[in-house]
């Protein structure tokens, strides 16, 4: 009988997207920090890390600059492994579906690798904005809006970094400049999702003014530009909750687990908003 040959289907309309979630660069990054790292430990010459990785003194120089397009996962792997480097996957963090470079960033590491990246490459403007994205997450936000701008002026199409920057504004309480940045990149019309997030950031600037009406309506037009990202529907939930509009919340949190079925965070929300209700006596 003539075996049957299986077909998959192919999935239509995925486009990519730069600043989304990525995996294989950031882990591919993420390897080759920790390899130029115990490079450095050792104090080892380029010639001689090649040597002991069997490698040519080119590679290792593609290495600490920071090359990523130059090598495989597979590659890193079996150099970690000749190493020793312990390699772990944190599945628990991508559970709550947070962004790689989250992960990332836990490390002291993050900040170094980059600077020295920079210094090789001066023009490399992903080297800013990773090292800018580090530096808000750590609280240096004037620190993070210079990465942040000088990425934009070195490559044009880092023009969504104006989202990240306006957050970095928002926590120094530069909200007109937030604001600003926003609205430039409203004007350029950019694609759906990212104009959805900068009305998404103009809401948390009005939420951190306390102007829950003009929030409410940030919101709504974050909604209106992309009805299909649970993006905005999670973080108006989110301030639903913390005014606690608590019907409001459950409203929006069912909606994210419409769009996202596995959101784990809007699940748990859900839960918490349940159980206060519970105790409450709501029964709405």
């Amino acid at each position: 009988m003539p075996r049957l040959k299986k077909t998959v289907a192919k999935p239509k309309n995925v486009k990519k997207n730069r600043h989304g979630a990525n995996f294989v660069e950031p882990v591919r990054e993420l390897l080759m920090r920790r390899i130029s790292r115990e490079i450095e430990l050792r104090e080892w010459t380029q010639v001689q890390a090649a040597e002991f990785l069997g490698v040519t003194q080119p590679r290792i120089s593609d290495l600490t600059r920071g090359l990523t397009e130059n090598f495989t996962i597979d590659s890193l792997v079996q150099w970690s492994g000749l190493l020793g480097l312990e390699l772990k996957i944190d599945t628990k963090s991508g559970g709550r579906g947070e962004n790689i470079f989250s992960w990332l960033d836990a490390s002291d590491q993050v900040i170094p690798y980059y600077t020295r990246m920079i210094a090789t490459n001066p023009q490399n403007a992903d080297s800013y904005w990773k090292r800018g994205h580090a530096y808000h997450q750590r609280g240096q936000y004037d620190l993070a809006i210079g990465d942040y701008t000088r990425a934009m002026e070195l490559d044009e199409n880092l023009q969504f970094l104006r989202i990240n920057r306006a957050q970095s504004f928002i926590c120094l309480g530069q909200y007109g400049a937030a604001f600003l940045d926003c609205e430039s990149l409203i004007a350029q019309k950019p694609e759906a999702l990212t104009c959805s997030w900068a009305y998404i950031t103009r809401a948390s600037a009005q939420q951190a003014q306390g102007n829950d009406r003009e929030a409410l309506e940030e919101y709504a037009r974050a909604i209106a530009a992309a009805p299909d990202s649970a993006a905005a529907y999670f973080h108006r939930a989110i301030y639903f909750e913390w005014m606690h509009n608590f019907k409001a919340a459950m409203k929006d949190f069912l909606k994210v687990l419409k769009l996202e079925p596995t959101n784990i965070q809007a699940r748990q929300h859900l839960d918490s908003i349940r159980t206060k209700r519970e105790e409450k006596g709501d029964d709405e």
